[in-house]
């Protein structure tokens, strides 16, 4: 089994998890929260493959979402 992701337009959402829905597709909608969680995760897989991430885009994207660094 195979796992697709989509981004959906907020008014579309109904209609396509209608649509997955009559297909019998299990479906899950992603929270804003869950979504920073799986970047922040890709991040640090890129992370341990390689040192090429700069400090200052994870820096940003903590300032960006809150956090004091």
């Amino acid at each position: 089994m195979k796992t697709v992701i989509v981004n959906i337009p907020e008014k579309e959402e109904s209609f396509f998890l209608s649509v997955l829905q009559k297909f019998r597709f299990k479906s899950r909608v992603l929270t804003s929260e869950e979504k920073e969680e799986i970047a922040i995760a890709r991040w640090i897989e890129e992370g341990m493959n390689s040192e090429d991430i700069p400090i200052e885009k994870v820096y940003k994207h903590f300032r960006k979402h809150g956090v004091n660094c």
